[in-house]
């Protein structure tokens, strides 16, 4: 369900950044972090996740919260497990969901305190 607030971003490429206004509209906002969830974790979500990085914001990376599918002759979770590792290594904290989910909980008792 989308919510009045929410923003609604067309994308005309694989990655959420090029040729929108994405981050402007997160820099505006004093947004530094993303989290990346979504279909395509090889594609739509990586090339997310990669340029956020690029652009200098801290990048988590739901590894449960992503799926994708086989393509030529490596199956959904080769790919999968490849570009967990990729990100992981390079790009972004890669969580599962739970995880992130414990991390806004300590976040928001930390600045509640």
């Amino acid at each position: 369900m989308v919510d009045a607030r929410d923003i609604l971003l067309d994308k005309p490429r694989f990655g959420a950044f090029h040729g929108t206004d994405l981050e402007l509209i997160l820099r505006s906002r004093g947004i530094d972090t993303v989290i990346i969830s979504g279909i395509a974790t090889n594609v739509c979500c990586e090339t997310t996740a990669r340029e956020a990085m690029v652009r200098d914001f801290h990048v988590l990376f739901l590894s449960d919260g992503t799926t994708t599918f086989g393509m030529s002759n490596a199956s959904a979770a080769e790919l999968q497990k490849a570009t967990l590792a990729t990100l992981g290594s390079l790009f972004a904290q890669v969580l599962t969901v739970g995880e992130m989910v414990q991390k806004i909980r300590r976040a928001a008792r930390t600045a509640a305190a």
